[in-house]
């Protein structure tokens, strides 16, 4: 962090509790708060790495600070600034005294040994299931593996089954595996266990995706006479065959998607039973209301620009957690609404918003409809795309996919159904649908994040330390150490220059967010990457087989990245936002 940087965190944290520049006589009564932590947030450095933690207080003023590790005093500042001697794990504890109470909170602090040679693993849980019979392939990511004296091994069952960062193996009959990799360099090791249970047959799993990965439910909703499709996600073996019911009657149906059309209010439980013998349910909503009764008609007043964002849940990229210049974070954003929020107040601001690597999405609302007219563009989405200045194409390209929804449950959270609006490469044949990428937490500090797909492929979020130097990429306010996004991938359009070495991502022909394409609506420079507006119609909302679904209006625009690729030195393709116009109201 830049001393500009610091020096304008520790004045934000000084003094918010009066943003707005006013004094309420009664603020001395109010009881001071540490807004973005909570008890499960935990920190990771190193013996001899100086660790700073900021948080933000509000009703603070003529506050009294007081910050121990492991109930020793360590500090009386608002920031808190500390160099450990010894690894170990540590609890941090801050205190905030006014004259109308106390609050408190604690994190907790992961201290490694300098250089040890930390080990991540692309595994959800500490059990895998594979196939008897078949090779299973596991690649470690291992940091500090250029240390003096560094090894790695394998160990099956306890006999040596490897010295490189690829474990490949062939489980010949069925039963459970102990599988151990450890490392090591001068400085210290580690390990990992794990169990690998191999089966004769995968078994089916089933269930229902939620509209969103931060959705509390997956209830579907829609309007009489609207059909909903339900596809499960299936995973493991593959069923032979499918049923379909509705309230438990069979509802004649055996594909993969089956779409249902109420004809009339109601609550109906739709089940999908694999192979007689596993069964995943959903309900289903028919609301009371027309589409015409949940219309939010725009008033003098409205904004024609986005005034919430519901969820900002990107994919692990390089400007995610990024608190320098060029990412604009801040420090400590450890929570859904905090991300939000902040995401919010970049984009009022003008500026960028990084969706991350494949799935990364963003979702927006406004404070009123917007209208399908039809004969223009509906609204308009800001990016930072950009041409090659010296052909005219190329550029920076990182098309993000569009979606809209209607707040058919009337409850003002996109938990509706999502409708993609098509794009010039809808119908290529590289282009994907349902496609999922799992992310993992990395183990440590400046670490890749891995990935594994449901196409069988591996990869990472490449770690960019000449540009980028958060701890992690990893997104703070994700809780669970590995995480999955779905959504259309598109073929990603990158290619290098033989002569210069310069990479270039193609712009696509319409239809993406982040994209210099032909709905282009400004004449600005489009060799500058300052920004450029795209256009979209609510005309081009589909059902997820293609078929146009004709909308009135929506309520929610959610961007989500749509291309699964990176360019060596300049890291992955991550579509940016920076702003969300209602065109009817300009």
């Amino acid at each position: 962090m830049n001393r500009i940087t610091y020096l304008l965190l520790l004045a934000i944290a000084l003094c918010a509790c009066n943003r707005d520049d006013v004094i309420e006589q009664d603020s001395s009564r109010r009881l001071p708060s540490i807004s973005f932590y909570n008890s499960t947030v935990s920190y990771a450095t190193s013996v001899g790495v100086e660790l700073r933690i900021l948080p933000e207080y509000t009703n603070c003023a003529d506050a009294r600070y007081l910050w121990t590790i492991d109930g020793v005093e360590a500090g009386t500042d608002p920031e808190f600034v500390h160099t450990w001697t010894e690894a170990g794990k540590y609890y941090v504890l801050i205190t905030v005294t006014t004259y109308a109470g106390t609050a408190q909170e604690e994190v907790a602090v992961e201290v490694a040994e300098p250089g040890i040679p930390l080990i991540s693993l692309p595994l959800a849980t500490d059990k895998v299931t594979v196939l008897a019979g078949a090779e299973y392939k596991l690649k470690a990511d291992i940091s500090n593996s250029k240390v003096e004296g560094f090894a790695v091994g394998w160990t099956i069952d306890g006999a040596p089954a490897g010295d490189t960062d690829l474990l490949c193996f062939t489980p010949q009959a069925a039963g459970s595996y102990r599988v151990e990799i450890t490392t090591s360099n001068i400085e210290g090791s580690s390990r990992r266990s794990f169990t690998i249970e191999a089966v004769d047959r995968l078994p089916i799993e089933l269930s229902f995706p939620k509209p969103s990965y931060f959705a509390e439910s997956t209830t579907r909703y829609t309007f009489a006479g609207r059909a909903v499709y339900l596809t499960p996600i299936i995973e493991g073996s593959q069923p032979a065959s499918l049923r379909w019911s509705i309230d438990g009657v069979d509802a004649g149906c055996s594909a993969e998607t089956f779409v249902f059309t109420p004809t009339k209010p109601g609550e109906y439980t739709i089940a999908v039973t694999a192979d007689e013998s596993v069964t995943a349910t959903v309900t289903v909503v028919c609301v009371a209301a027309t589409e015409d009764t949940r219309y939010r008609k725009a008033t003098g007043g409205s904004s024609p620009t986005a005034t919430a964002v519901l969820e900002w849940c990107p994919a692990p990229g390089q400007f995610i957690g990024d608190t320098s210049a060029g990412g604009g974070m801040t420090e400590g954003i450890t929570t859904l609404a905090a991300a939000n929020r902040w995401a919010l107040e970049r984009m009022n601001e003008g500026l960028f918003v990084s969706l991350g690597a494949f799935g990364g999405y963003i979702i927006v609302g406004f404070d009123h409809s917007i209208p399908a007219r039809q004969t223009s563009y509906d609204f308009s989405i800001r990016g930072n795309a950009y041409l090659n200045a010296m052909t005219g194409s190329g550029g920076s390209n990182e098309p993000g996919i569009i979606y809209v929804m209607q707040d058919v449950n009337g409850n003002g959270l996109p938990d509706d159904e999502w409708y993609e609006l098509r794009g010039s490469e809808y119908a290529a044949a590289s282009t994907w649908r349902d496609y999922a990428v799992n992310y993992y937490r990395p183990a440590g500090s400046a670490m890749n994040v891995q990935w594994t797909d449901n196409r069988s492929a591996t990869g990472v979020v490449p770690y960019m330390a000449s540009f980028h130097r958060q701890p992690t990429y990893y997104p703070a306010w994700i809780p669970a150490d590995c995480y999955t996004l779905r959504g259309t991938r598109l073929e990603a359009r990158t290619q290098q220059d033989a002569t210069t070495g310069m990479w270039n991502s193609l712009p696509y022909p319409w239809g993406y967010a982040d994209n210099m394409g032909s709905d282009l609506l400004t004449d600005d420079d489009v060799y500058s990457p300052d920004g450029q507006v795209n256009g979209f119609s609510i005309s081009r909302a589909m059902q997820p087989d293609g078929t146009a679904i004709e909308l009135k209006y929506i309520d929610f625009i959610k961007v989500q990245t749509g291309v699964c690729a990176s360019m060596a030195i300049l890291g992955e393709l991550s579509t940016e936002v920076a702003g969300f116009t209602d065109l009817s109201l300009k």
